[in-house]
């Protein structure tokens, strides 16, 4: 296998790229799997490296950038053309578990079950061909339940609510809940203490 080093811009990105190499089973050079958010938004990692099955990591600057890379667009552009990977959505769980149901579509036709459900198919902001396509069983569609973040919070001597963030690498507050350092329950527990409570990311 040759290398491939792809080039992200987002945290988006990021996940989906890992998403595409998990798919094929790789893993981080640790052997696990995860997104590991804190390496894209406190290290200020910007590419992705797979050499030999194993995903790491490369910072950006500090004369630590790859020569040779590929950007995201054109490696999501490869993997469509290969075949390799379908489209996934992210949704949330009650979405993905309706949207089971209605596939399901116990006691009645699927064109029935779709009729029936008619509104919560328009409601959903991915289009309604893609969750038609879904739901006939395309194997180019595929949803999955978006994994739920985390993020830190206390009332401050002031009365008001200040978030959890870095700032250098360095954790800090904002009163800016977007502005906080977000990311699964797993990373939140290793910065939490007792001057912080733990809140869902909506």
């Amino acid at each position: 296998m040759t290398e491939t080093v792809v080039h992200v811009t987002t945290l988006e990105q990021w996940k989906s790229v890992l998403d595409v190499w998990f798919e094929h089973g790789h893993r981080w050079l640790s052997g696990k799997t995860g997104y590991y958010e804190i390496y894209f938004t406190q290290d200020n990692s910007r590419y992705l490296d797979l050499d030999r099955g194993l995903i790491t990591r490369c910072y950006s600057g500090l004369n630590q950038t790859p020569t040779h890379f590929i950007e995201y667009s054109d490696f999501m552009a490869q993997q469509k053309e290969d075949n390799k990977m379908a489209t996934v959505y992210e949704v949330s769980q009650s979405v993905f578990d309706e949207l089971q149901r209605i596939k399901a579509h116990e006691g009645t036709s699927l064109i029935g079950a779709i009729v029936a459900h008619e509104p919560f198919i328009k409601s959903i902001e991915i289009g309604n061909k893609a969750i038609l396509r879904y739901l006939a069983d395309d194997p180019a569609i595929k949803f999955k339940v978006k994994e739920q973040l985390y993020r830190l919070w206390r009332i401050d001597d002031g009365g008001d609510a200040v978030y959890m963030k870095f700032s250098y690498g360095t954790p800090d507050w904002a009163m800016d809940k977007d502005a906080a350092f977000t990311a699964p329950l797993e990373e939140i527990k290793k910065w939490n203490n007792q001057a912080w409570s733990l809140e869902k990311v909506d």
